[in-house]
């Protein structure tokens, strides 16, 4: 089974395009990772409270489930990169 199936079958029941919001958690190394996968998003970001974490929040339009399947998957190389 795809471990974007159940994510496939949640974005099923979504009109498209839509503002989908990308949440994940990582080490602040891993911002300049994450910043060009989202050059057309409003990001935000959030340290933790003892700043070893950062909240990275990225808000895009998006035309299709598997263009949202594709990005998170564009991702699978930064290490220690955490979906929400």
């Amino acid at each position: 089974m795809d471990k974007y199936e159940g994510l496939r079958e949640k974005l099923s029941k979504q009109e498209f395009p839509c503002k989908y919001m990308f949440k994940f958690i990582t080490s602040k190394e891993n911002l300049p990772q994450l910043m060009p996968f989202f050059e057309d998003a409003e990001i935000r970001t959030k340290p933790s409270s003892k700043g070893t974490y950062i909240s990275f929040t990225a808000v895009v339009i998006m035309i299709s489930a598997e263009e949202i399947i594709q990005r998170y998957k564009s991702l699978a190389h930064v290490d220690g990169l955490i979906s929400l």
